[in-house]
């Protein structure tokens, strides 16, 4: 698989495993003409699809579709299915592999378990590009091709992604403004914005006495909010500065004492 062709499709497959939730083991559900065209091509179905998802896989196959290879007659068909985990489909006839995969992928409008579907079939996979979050996989000359992504899966990842997006800027807690209970409004004031305090005054003499508090309350409006003080020069590191020498206090000789020399006395001459 060429590089520019692996980048593509692991970031598809990113966008699935981000939006839609899928989980390693990828689930991929295989149909019979997927299996006839492997085992006509000599082509190993398990590693070129684990080239192709570059993750985790796991592959499904319905009793439907095991029942059309018996019905062929290929054994080395058969042989390939039965490597595969079997998947119920619960269908008391047999269906055809349209009918079976179409049944189990599309679950009211949405691909409820998440299949990657691998299908030769080109009706099958025109109908499940109407199904939101179903990757299709098919084989051309013995190379796995996956789809782009439909318009249908497009357009639910631009609405998931829209919904994201406004609901960090309307919800305060989500964007980070609001981590707690809004702030108590200031004492002193009463909720509907009256002034009328315990000693029930006239709405006049309130008046008049809120004047006078807002000129009293001026100064302490500048304390409420104090400017930050500038912080002065910073110390040096302490791990580079060189450490002060440490002087002995006991030392054997002090220099600065000098030793007294001795005079000897000569006798007096007779």
């Amino acid at each position: 698989m060429r590089q520019k062709r692996a980048k593509a499709y692991r970031k598809q497959m990113n966008v699935y495993r981000m939006t839609f939730k899928f989980k390693p083991p990828i689930q991929v559900l295989v149909d019979s003409n997927a299996v006839l065209e492997a085992e006509k091509s000599k082509f190993d179905l398990k590693k070129g699809i684990d080239r192709t998802v570059q993750m985790e896989t796991k592959l499904f196959i319905t009793q439907c579709c095991i029942n059309h290879l018996y019905e062929t007659g290929n054994q080395p068909a058969i042989d390939i299915a039965k490597t595969m985990e079997k998947r119920r489909c619960h269908h008391k006839e047999t269906m055809s592999s349209y009918e079976c995969i179409k049944s189990i992928t599309d679950v009211g409008g949405h691909n409820k378990f998440r299949y990657v579907v691998v299908t030769q079939d080109e009706k099958l996979r025109r109908s499940l590009r109407e199904v939101p979050a179903v990757p299709l996989i098919y084989m051309n000359r013995s190379v796995m091709i996956m789809e782009p992504m439909s318009k249908v899966s497009e357009r639910v990842v631009g609405e998931v992604e829209r919904r994201k997006l406004v609901g960090g800027l309307n919800d305060a807690k989500r964007a980070g403004l609001m981590d707690g209970p809004p702030s108590a409004p200031p004492a002193g004031r009463s909720d509907d914005g009256g002034s009328g305090g315990k000693d029930g005054k006239s709405d006049g003499d309130g008046e008049a006495e809120g004047e006078d508090e807002d000129e009293d309350d001026a100064p302490n409006h500048s304390t409420a909010n104090p400017r930050h003080k500038r912080r002065g020069p910073k110390q040096p590191n302490p791990l580079s500065v060189k450490k002060k020498k440490i002087v002995k206090e006991t030392e054997t000789v002090d220099k600065t004492v000098v030793k007294k020399s001795r005079k000897r006395r000569h006798g007096s001459k007779i």
